[in-house]
C-alpha cells in the first residue's frame, strides 16, 4: 500500500467540495492507495509520474513515487454553463 501526501492546495480544494463529493474523492484516492487505478484516470502529457483523476466534475492531480503518491491539486473543472 502506497502511502498518501497531500500538499496543502489538496487539501484546500477537497474541503470546498460537498459532503458528497467529498466521499466520493475519498473513494477515488482509496482505490489509489491500494495500487489500482480508479476509472477515469489518464497520464498528464509532458510529465513522467504526473496524473489525473476525473471525480465528476472533480479532478484530482497526483504524482506517483516508488512507494508515495503526492496529491498536488483536487479542484473543480469549470464547465460552458458556469460562465453564463
Amino acid at each position: 500500500m502506497a502511502e498518501i501526501f497531500f500538499r496543502p492546495r489538496a487539501i484546500k480544494g477537497f474541503e470546498s467540495a460537498s459532503k458528497k463529493d467529498q466521499k466520493r474523492i475519498r473513494i477515488a484516492i482509496n482505490i489509489l492507495q491500494k495500487g489500482a487505478f480508479p476509472t477515469n484516470t489518464k497520464k498528464l502529457e509532458g510529465h513522467t509520474a504526473g496524473y489525473r483523476i476525473r471525480v465528476g466534475r472533480w479532478r484530482i492531480l497526483f504524482i506517483l513515487g516508488k512507494a508515495e503518491i503526492d496529491v498536488v491539486d483536487i479542484f473543480i473543472k469549470k464547465g460552458e454553463s458556469d460562465y453564463n
